[in-house]
């Protein structure tokens, strides 16, 4: 059923975006001394990436739900 769905290039890059965003939280979560050492502009630069990731997830999946009808609450 999944293979049906990543066919399409915006559901690839929806997919590879989710693993960006899991590798992201990993390792914030294995890194999180480190992060708390980092200068405010750091730690600022920092949050406006991974809020640049999360929002351009976000957006592929309103675009992929409107598209192609995927919506993985569904699966729930």
């Amino acid at each position: 059923m999944l293979s049906d769905y990543l066919i399409a290039p915006s559901l690839n890059s929806l997919f590879v975006t989710g693993i960006l965003i899991l590798f992201i939280l990993l390792t914030v979560i294995f890194n999180f001394r480190k992060i708390m050492n980092l200068t405010f502009y750091q730690k600022l630069s920092l949050l406006s990436i991974i809020t640049l990731a999360i929002g351009n997830h976000g957006l592929i999946h309103l675009g992929v739900e409107k598209q192609y009808g995927f919506n993985p609450y569904k699966w729930v």
